[in-house]
């Protein structure tokens, strides 16, 4: 089918709820097709992506290079001048709350400036163009998430591991116990994300909790964790922490997993899809049509068939063209100023 160019939306700065029902679709079938404006917009309906396995696998050899080269003297002088509360709350604090608002940094200077120019061609929603309220209006639930959510979770947390028996000591994470471990962790996170996620999605509950969410139909980075305090803690704390608890990791094996878990749901909602890079496709597409991709593996979406992908790719191909063309022509402030909020 052939969309007319007239009828292709002008490149838009509108944050505004949209209804599930609008988004049904009728055919799930992968496209490939070429678009020479950006990547090919086709998504792998299988439980791993390569790229994300070789992305992670980079960050977790260097991990170890780190452990072996300074792990012991440092992590020896980390307990030997700190408590366990404070190793535990203060170094979990450290290691997500400013890498979050790194990342969130870094993107947000691509959405807003658009600079480097040439990145937008990775835009996976092109005529959504985020703007500097939009990322105004997320940083205040998420900094209310990470402290009033965060932080009493971090207590927890604490005393389960303590609980657990969870090492603190020098008895180093190996190669070998990370990845018996990362199993468990993998396998919690998708069942209580997927089952989780899903249950948000119930319309009896979808409209109280989760709808909040999914005001960025288009995701930004810092939308992330822009959500309910309940669904902060329910879909995106509880899964990635009890994996380590039940496991009984070490706190640096916790870290390492937290550290994985935070960079890919930021990924996953940044909006852009760079060769090489894992890919966000599952999670963006999830926001833009709310029905499809409800987990982080794809596993369980597979055996429920609830996966999904762009079919509509040749029409999107088109819509990126003329996106692009009408962009072009517009002045930066032009194309981003016409924000329209609205809540329901």
């Amino acid at each position: 089918m052939i969309v007319p160019v007239s009828s292709l939306p002008v490149p838009s700065s509108q944050l505004q709820h949209e209804e599930p029902e609008k988004f049904e679709l009728k055919d799930d079938r992968d496209a490939d097709v070429d678009d020479p404006w950006g990547p090919v917009i086709k998504h792998i309906q299988s439980a791993f992506d390569p790229f994300e396995v070789v992305f992670f696998g980079v960050g977790i050899a260097l991990f170890f290079l780190g452990l072996r080269t300074y792990g012991e003297p440092v992590w020896a002088h980390v307990i030997e001048t700190y408590s366990k509360p404070t190793i535990m709350l203060g170094g979990t604090f450290l290691i997500t709350t400013p890498a979050y608002w790194f990342w969130c940094g870094i993107l947000a200077v691509l959405d807003i400036l658009q600079f480097p120019k040439s990145f937008w061609r990775y835009k996976i929603q092109p005529e959504k163009v985020p703007t500097w309220e939009w990322y105004t209006r997320a940083a205040g639930v998420v900094l209310k998430n990470q402290l009033l959510v965060g932080v009493p979770t971090g207590l927890a947390l604490y005393k389960l591991m303590e609980w657990r028996g969870c090492s603190y000591g020098m008895d180093l994470p190996s190669l070998s116990q990370v990845a018996k471990e990362s199993v468990g962790f993998l396998f919690v996170e998708e069942v209580m994300f997927y089952y989780g996620h899903r249950a948000l999605h119930h319309p009896s509950i979808y409209k109280v909790i989760h709808k909040k969410h999914h005001l960025y139909t288009a995701p930004i980075s810092i939308s992330t964790i822009y959500c309910s305090p309940i669904e902060h803690f329910m879909s995106n704390l509880a899964p990635a922490l009890l994996g380590p608890v039940l496991m009984k990791s070490h706190v640096l094996t916790l870290w390492l997993w937290i550290t994985i878990a935070q960079t890919n749901a930021i990924n996953s909602h940044c909006g852009f899809h760079v060769p090489f890079f894992p890919s966000p496709l599952a999670h963006d597409y999830h926001h833009e049509v709310f029905n499809k991709n409800y987990g982080p593996l794809g596993v369980l979406d597979w055996l429920h068939g609830t996966a999904g992908s762009r079919v509509m790719t040749a029409e999107k191909k088109r819509l990126r063209e003329v996106a692009r063309a009408r962009t072009s022509k517009l002045p930066a402030a032009a194309a981003t100023s016409n924000l329209m909020m609205k809540e329901e």
